[in-house]
């Protein structure tokens, strides 16, 4: 045994001087510093050349095509992320990102090159008035703007305090400044009681059926709702409209452009093959291919590195993003 022991020995301190510093090992077989530092380069390397190659790939795109991801593209991006992922406050935001070992402005940072991505692959397509029109055509029910009413409200507690105010109102007293005296809503009751313009949709059913039979500058007598009773007064109505073809063709444009643009990674692949892309150092010779044959590497490219691995579901409890990193 213990000449085992001194064979061992001498594998481990034959492999430092060989190899640098023995990790670990295996039975007899050794791991070495140098080994395990060759494999994380190539391993960290290649999500970080992926990054980078993309995001020049971005970068050139978009200056060719007069292409730019504005601040309010990126917030609106972060908006419908966190709707995809029911998160609903900052706080929520916060907890997701810590979840994610993730800052706000690397978030930010993804998002920007995706948007940027999504940008520059709508640039590419054309879209002729005859496409619009037929979407037009198509889709005239779907583009209909519903029924609408602009209200004012006046919310309290109890019936005895709304049957109260009721009364108030029905001998002359101005409904705003009602609002101001009464009403627990103080961002509305500081404006008049003035809530905006609603759809039936968008309102409590009892709300809706009171407020959309009420002419325009009538008052509701008190209606119970789940937090108390509010009064309401009617002080708009817009009936049911088809907007005109003039009036939707950008934004129609748009929607035809989302449709029918290259995803990211097809994006990518084009770009990089038109670029040209040539990798000098063969021990990345797999981030050309994951870039330019996207259906082929995807499923071995790492998880969210680049807008060439392709999209990305986020959970619930945590924000994700396809595009590249910062």
């Amino acid at each position: 045994m213990g000449a085992a022991i001194v064979g061992v020995c001498w594998i481990v301190t034959a492999a430092q001087g060989q190899a640098g510093p023995v990790i670990a090992t295996v039975g007899q077989t050794a791991i070495h510093s140098t080994a395990l530092d060759k494999q994380m380069s190539t391993t960290a390397g290649n999500s970080t050349l992926t990054n980078m190659i993309t995001q020049q790939l971005l970068t050139n795109a978009a200056k060719k095509d007069h292409v730019v991801a504005t601040p309010s593209d990126i917030q609106a991006a972060l908006a419908t992320l966190e709707q995809q992922n029911g998160i609903t406050s900052t706080a929520q935001l916060q907890q997701a990102l810590a979840q994610s070992n993730m800052t706000l402005s690397v978030l930010e940072s993804q998002l920007k090159w995706q948007v940027l991505a999504q940008k520059i692959a709508a640039s590419r397509v054309k879209v002729t008035s005859a496409e619009i029109k037929q979407y037009y055509t198509k889709n005239a029910k779907s583009l209909q703007v519903p029924e609408q009413v602009q209200l004012s409200a006046i919310f309290v507690k109890s019936k005895a305090t709304a049957d109260a105010v009721a009364a108030r109102l029905h001998g002359g007293y101005s409904f705003a400044a009602a609002a101001k005296q009464y009403s627990l809503d103080k961002t509305t009751a500081a404006k008049g009681g003035a809530m905006g313009v609603f759809s039936r949709a968008q309102l409590g059913s009892t709300t809706a059926k009171a407020a959309f039979s009420l002419p325009v500058g009538s008052v509701s007598a008190p209606i119970q709702s789940a937090s108390g009773w509010e009064i309401l007064k009617v002080t708009k109505k817009t009936p049911a409209s088809t907007p005109s073809l003039a009036s939707v063709s950008a934004k129609i444009s748009q929607t035809i452009k989302a449709q029918k643009a290259q995803t990211p990674a097809e994006l990518l692949a084009s770009l990089a093959k038109t670029a040209p892309l040539s990798i000098q150092d063969s021990v990345y010779s797999g981030v050309k291919t994951t870039i330019e044959n996207p259906a082929v590497s995807t499923a071995t490219a790492p998880s969210g590195s680049s807008p060439a691995s392709g999209s990305s579901t986020p959970s619930s409890s945590q924000p994700s993003s396809s595009s590249a990193g910062s």
